[in-house]
């Protein structure tokens, strides 16, 4: 069948390369969306291993959808009666760009009601109590074609199971992963963000290096599936946790200049299981010492607007910029909707790429440090 597999923008390059690990490799990306062909066992070790995707999705059906009748008889040539049982609760979703149909509340009424119309003929009964378990359906409209998805995850993949209070202005578990991968981070090398908030890059950034799968700690919407093999799932997440290496000696800091945001933070990683392999304390940026010769800085740093005003926040680009200067070489990678970082920071980065952080359109800046013996 088809999976497709979601992702912020920006992301798309790093979700590839983590399907490639996963021994998919014809996959390419579109619109933020990856599909490629896959069963029931790929489903499930998506949600298990995927750090960086947002949802997994089995795609239905592609359709021309010009007026609602074409999106009614596209949605009715599904087969429901094979996926969704009798007391399943139909739940639909979706999105409409640049086509004749954008009244999203009208299109969603067609979508469930050529699904019910399709289980009425096959079950032989118009009532439906949907009080079993749930069964997103997302529809897709872009350009005047409909795609119709089965959403296998439920929740965002971002909802690891460890993060039960949220500090100001988080950074989603995914996209924390996308950034990781996206640096030169390596578990030999120490790890620090000095801007560390409620923990999420650093314990994300412990799970990688110790190959803790992300979805461990969580169930997914297919678990609760009668059709779905619970073998299946049992087998992904058996195969995660041979990889695992919670042995390896680590050196991963996450600093903050609040006490709140570091006990929160603390508190996130005991939930994560990896509370021994990381620390967290309260520090200013401003006296941040790197105490090795190399190592790596990704951080999301004030933007100077939820938290600090603009001008708090640019004397933090400073004072980052100084600890680095100090520590050449340190690589940084720093995500920030300022679009005067660099002036701030006071070097030009190596490379940047736009990133979104919710629907907030950002920078990610690269430093890389200097190569060589710099003991």
């Amino acid at each position: 069948m088809d999976i497709t597999v979601t992702c912020a923008s920006g992301i798309e390059k790093t979700v590839k390369s983590e399907l490639a690990r996963l021994g998919y490799n014809d996959a390419p990306a579109i619109n933020g969306a990856i599909t490629f062909k896959g069963d029931a066992l790929a489903v499930a070790r998506c949600n298990v291993n995927l750090r960086s995707a947002d949802r997994v999705y089995i795609k239905l059906k592609e359709f021309p959808a010009l007026d609602f009748d074409s999106l009614f008889e596209g949605v009715l040539s599904i087969p429901w009666q094979d996926i969704i049982p009798k007391d399943g609760k139909i739940l639909v979703n979706g999105k409409s760009v640049r086509s004749k149909l954008f009244a999203l509340s009208a299109c969603q009424s067609i979508v469930k009601k050529a699904i019910i119309e399709k289980m009425s003929k096959s079950y032989g009964s118009s009532y439906f109590s949907e009080k079993g378990a749930a069964y997103e359906i997302e529809f897709a409209i872009y350009k005047d074609v409909c795609s119709i998805y089965l959403n296998t995850s439920g929740a965002g993949l971002h909802k690891r199971g460890y993060r039960d209070l949220v500090g100001i202005a988080p950074i989603k578990e995914t996209l924390a992963s996308g950034l990781l991968l996206m640096s030169d981070f390596y578990y030999k090398r120490p790890f620090r963000d000095p801007f560390c908030g409620s923990g999420t890059l650093v314990i994300e950034g412990a799970k990688i290096a110790l190959n803790i799968a992300p979805g461990l700690d969580r169930k997914f919407a297919f678990n609760e599936w009668k059709g779905f093999d619970k073998k299946l799932y049992d087998l992904a997440i058996e195969e995660a946790k041979d990889k695992e290496e919670r042995s390896r000696q680590i050196d991963f800091v996450g600093s903050d200049i609040d006490p709140k945001a570091i006990k929160l933070a603390k508190r996130h990683a005991e939930r994560a299981g990896i509370a021994d392999k990381v620390r967290f304390e309260v520090c200013d940026v401003g006296r941040l010492k790197l105490d090795a010769p190399q190592g790596t800085i990704v951080s999301n740093p004030p933007y100077g607007e939820r938290v600090y005003d603009k001008e708090q926040a640019e004397e933090c680009y400073k004072n980052l910029g100084k600890a680095l200067k100090q520590s050449p070489g340190w690589s940084a990678f720093v995500i920030t909707s300022a679009k005067n970082f660099p002036k701030h920071f006071g070097k030009k980065p190596d490379r940047e790429k736009k990133i979104f952080n919710s629907n907030k359109e950002c920078r990610y800046y690269y430093y890389y440090g200097q190569k060589g013996d710099l003991s």
